[in-house]
């Protein structure tokens, strides 16, 4: 499958020519809105629920304007990005370690020796919350807000002009089609032996969704079944990622420690294990990406043997 060969299904849709700077900019003020929300939020009850909310909004609104960067010059394309990503930074630490706490929780059970590195991770936690917690409250968005604005006369601008317009929109599908075709080549060279390859995968294809539901206002066949389906095939790759930073952190507070790392190799091998299942059932569906483009007058179901490989995975 090659996307050159779908071009002619991927174009601007003429009933609805009208209507696509008038969606776009009123994408711009509701996820914008939706993103000052969840910011101000965050720094005033920094909270698991705010910072998962302020994290996709923020993550939302940056694709959207990558989306519509054929409006804005580079040096705004390049300071929005720069305030946008030092948003999501601030977070990663934290994200990282809740999500291993969360799963030794679940297994205390199962592995009553990792008591104590279950500890170590709680109080990195809180020290990961507290550090997010001060560089959140440091976010400024008078620049970004100047540079939105901007956008937003733009778009305005060039509905005026039908030339312009249908150049500029045939230049944002076309944004679709490269970050379409950018995952595509990812996904071909995705390695059973290198997870960092699925990760890859994964960030191109997290920044094609979120360009694609930037779409929806305009295409009906971008349903919300069809959004959830690639949230799905999204968190199956974000779970390999998720396993090998935790082996890494494993690996890390047991280094040096020959003790440590006779009590936590039991939790060492079952991680190994279940990132090999977790790599297998990614390689398994990696073919589920042609389902969501080029956009077709169908809707997506959410995939069922995605689901049922994720639960084997996790069982194993």
């Amino acid at each position: 499958m090659t996307v050159r060969a779908h071009e002619s299904s991927l174009s601007v849709p003429q009933g609805r020519m009208k209507d696509w700077e008038q969606a776009f900019k009123s994408s711009l003020k509701v996820r914008w809105k939706r993103y000052r929300r969840a910011l101000k939020r965050c720094q005033r009850r920094f909270s698991e629920k705010s910072v998962h909310a302020s994290r996709v909004e923020t993550r939302r609104l940056l694709s959207l304007v990558e989306l519509l960067n054929v409006f804005l010059g580079q040096s705004h394309l390049k300071k929005t990005r720069q305030i946008l990503k030092r948003h999501l930074d601030a977070f990663d630490p934290l994200r990282d370690t809740q999500v291993q706490v969360l799963l030794l929780a679940k297994h205390r059970r199962q592995f009553p020796e990792a008591k104590a590195f279950h500890e170590a991770l709680t109080k990195r936690e809180e020290h990961c919350r507290k550090t997010a917690a001060r560089r959140i409250k440091r976010i400024k968005v008078r620049p970004l807000e100047k540079v939105l604005h901007r956008l937003a006369r733009q778009l305005s601008h060039v509905g005026k002009s039908a030339t312009q317009s249908t150049r500029h929109r045939a230049a944002v599908m076309n944004a679709v089609r490269e970050a379409f075709a950018r995952t595509l080549a990812l996904q071909r060279a995705m390695d059973p032996g290198a997870a960092a390859s699925i990760h890859r995968t994964r960030i191109a294809f997290k920044k094609f969704r979120y360009m694609l539901e930037a779409l929806q206002p305009l295409f009906p066949e971008i349903t919300t079944e069809r959004v959830v389906a690639m949230q799905d095939f999204q968190s199956m790759m974000g779970e390999v990622q998720d396993t090998e930073v935790f082996l890494a952190r494993l690996d890390k507070h047991a280094r040096g420690h020959e003790k440590r790392a006779t009590t936590l190799a039991r939790l060492r091998r079952w991680l190994l294990v279940r990132l090999t299942a977790q790599i297998t059932c990614c390689l398994k569906h990696a073919d589920g990406l042609h389902q969501f483009w080029p956009i077709k007058d169908r809707t997506t179901d959410r995939s069922p043997a995605i689901k049922s490989a994720k639960r084997t995975a996790l069982q194993r």
